[in-house]
């Protein structure tokens, strides 16, 4: 297994990603919010805020639906009244770029969930679910964040305020793809036209289909190396060499392996790659915010890559870190409908042989 590979292991944060059922009524008892929690919650909209300015040079408005959870309660923020089930308006409220955002809580039913436009999320406390998903036949997308009385539990006390700062990241990733799934999933529609594609799809197809072929498994640790040579490299022309032997290498890898039934994998890995590797970035960059004062951003890298679940979350990180060096201007195209295969522009971009003139200041802390 290859350096790159062999850095990637599955660590603590699986973030995927009994219930009481209260009286909807006006004479209900609400539950409350305690302070800490609440300080959660809006330190995570306030990084949500910076990602977009800073890191994705989006608007941070609209703020998407989110949707809060522990074992009991689900506490709506910014939801589409009208498609909710019975519900109470709460006295807590949040701020997003200045502006108050009543929370509105909905009880859980049968130790579920309750999301729009699909079934019922079963809460496991022993694996609590982060994630973005799509309502509204995929043209639009929420977000679901575990609180921390649910993934404290995943550590030892002392552990708390690590546990905060990883589900911090963790929530800036899946905001993330709340900017991107609406494309995604029109892509795949398309692809489904043109390919005999399995019914579920998501960020492990490639690995779940080709993880145990070790032909498979030789080529792409070589393919990591060379990525990993270019990540490493200091001097551009040394970046750009490398890189374009690992898309030789991706190049052979896909010829290889996604023909006949499995061709439509090759753009399909393009999708999860650019989707995952986008979040990743975000949360990397969450991570360069706060990490040790002194720490390398290679550190922080393998930190990160190490938590993953995923080989589009670790490669894909590793495209756009490179991407961020060689191609300026980037992000938006990776936020516009048509999005472009990580590969595709890392190519455009050894052509042109152009230099971001922020690669330094971007693989450091944010704020140096």
């Amino acid at each position: 297994m290859s350096t790159t590979r062999s850095v990637f292991s599955r660590g603590l944060c699986c973030v995927v990603l009994s219930c009481v059922v209260l009286n909807t009524g006006t004479d209900a008892v609400q539950p409350t919010l305690d302070q800490p929690t609440l300080v959660w919650m809006q330190a995570m909209l306030n990084n949500w805020n910076a990602v977009c300015r800073r890191d994705l040079r989006i608007p941070a408005q609209p703020l998407p639906w989110i949707i809060f959870y522990d074992e009991t309660l689900a506490w709506h923020l910014h939801p589409e009244t009208s498609l909710l089930p019975p519900h109470q308006a709460s006295t807590r409220s949040l701020r997003f770029t200045g502006k108050p955002y009543p929370l509105i809580q909905v009880a859980h039913q049968d130790g579920k969930l309750w999301v729009p436009g699909r079934a019922s999320v079963p809460i496991d406390v022993a694996r609590p679910r982060m994630a973005a998903m799509p309502y509204d036949s995929d043209r639009s997308s929420f977000f679901i964040a575990p609180l921390p009385s649910l993934f404290h539990k995943l550590a030892a006390p002392d552990q708390a305020r690590n546990l905060d700062e990883l589900f911090l990241g963790a929530a800036a990733h899946e905001l993330t793809h709340t900017q991107q799934l609406a494309f995604a999933m029109a892509k795949i529609r398309q692809l489904r036209i043109r390919y005999n594609l399995p019914e579920h799809l998501d960020d492990n197809i490639i690995e779940r289909e080709f993880g145990n072929n070790a032909e498979y498994k030789r080529m792409y640790g070589e393919e990591g190396d060379l990525w990993t040579k270019a990540m490493r490299a200091t001097d551009l022309d040394d970046v750009r060499r490398a890189a374009e032997q690992a898309l030789l290498a991706s190049q052979a890898r896909k010829a290889r392996f996604f023909v006949g039934d499995k061709a439509g994998y090759s753009d399909l890995e393009d999708i999860f790659l650019a989707m995952e590797g986008l979040a990743m970035w975000v949360q990397f960059r969450t991570a360069r915010e706060r990490a040790p004062s002194g720490e390398d951003w290679l550190t922080t890298f393998i930190s990160l890559a190490q938590k993953s679940d995923a080989w589009s979350q670790q490669d894909g990180l590793a495209l756009l870190i490179l991407i961020e060096r060689l191609a300026p201007g980037w992000h938006a195209r990776f936020l516009a409908p048509d999005f472009p295969s990580p590969f595709a522009v890392l190519r455009e971009a050894i052509r042109s042989g152009r230099v971001a003139p922020s690669r330094a200041r971007s693989l450091r802390r944010p704020h140096q």
